[in-house]
């Protein structure tokens, strides 16, 4: 994977859903809080794993 996160944007909570891919893990997560408070910051965030980041999009994708 190109990145160290994939995220989703869900508008109808206004939910941030985050999975983080790389390592270590807790230098990625503090550069995707930064980036969060940064751009998304009316958003709730939330850490996941790929499971439950995959289903999440898949249920909400048309």
């Amino acid at each position: 994977m190109s990145t160290s996160w994939e995220h989703y944007k869900r508008e109808s909570d206004k939910t941030l859903w985050v999975h983080i891919c790389g390592n270590p893990k807790s230098h990625i997560a503090i550069a995707v809080n930064k980036w969060w408070h940064t751009r998304y910051p009316t958003y709730k965030m939330r850490i996941c794993n790929k499971e439950t980041f995959d289903s999440i999009k898949k249920k909400n994708y048309p």
